[in-house]
């Protein structure tokens, strides 16, 4: 199951850098020019027949269990999970543009982005929302060697990236403190700004 599931995130990050061009580019839509220094075809593309194989492995294997717990959770009056996610691509491009704007202002290289896959809590704000699959976009670095290490542009200084890690320990640190019904003096954290993303349309069916 987690091998079906990173194959089709890794399908997600090649549409997401295939697809994505810097905002702050002039240019006119002639249909021929890209403000992307590199519009050729990348070598991740696959065929219709990778495509074909990779949804179906999905939708007979992780899929089925997604579609139980959405059941089990909605207690019987949902039984299909999320179906896909959808990212507006001038959305896209102005957090990629984001990205790179406050990075490149603490001298911190963007090698890429993870897209974690994660879930709506059961008792989001939303209720159609609740308890269904998403995904969160996460700027990485290189450290110690490692290019793919998810950090904060936001509070990193000046060539230190940090890593996100840290903020979210100290998050569930906090909500566990809280949960055992001892007053915490750590608010602040909690309603600290990110530059992750996640605000994309999902689409449970019906849609």
């Amino acid at each position: 199951m987690k091998l079906q599931l990173t194959k089709l995130f890794s399908l997600l990050t090649i549409l997401l850098f295939a697809y994505s061009c810097k905002t702050e580019c002039n240019h006119t839509d002639d249909g021929n020019e890209s403000c992307y220094p590199n519009n050729e075809k990348p070598s991740q593309v696959i065929t219709y027949n990778d495509m074909a194989d990779m949804m179906d492995a999905y939708d007979n294997g992780a899929k089925k269990e997604l579609n139980k717990y959405i059941n089990k959770k909605s207690k019987g009056k949902d039984s299909i999970s999320t179906e896909y996610n959808w990212y507006n691509i001038d959305d896209l491009k102005q957090y990629i543009a984001y990205i790179e704007r406050i990075s490149k202002e603490k001298n911190i290289p963007v090698t890429g982005f993870r897209i974690y896959p994660t879930q709506y809590p059961k008792k989001y704000k939303i209720e159609k929302y609740q308890n269904r699959s998403t995904l969160i976009f996460t700027p990485t670095t290189k450290i110690n060697g490692k290019i793919d290490v998810a950090f904060e542009p936001l509070y990193s200084k000046n060539g230190k990236p940090v890593e996100i890690s840290q903020f979210l320990e100290q998050v569930r640190a906090n909500k566990n403190v809280q949960k055992s019904g001892f007053l915490s003096f750590s608010t602040t954290i909690q309603d600290l700004e990110s530059s992750s993303a996640n605000r994309i349309q999902i689409v449970p069916p019906p849609h």
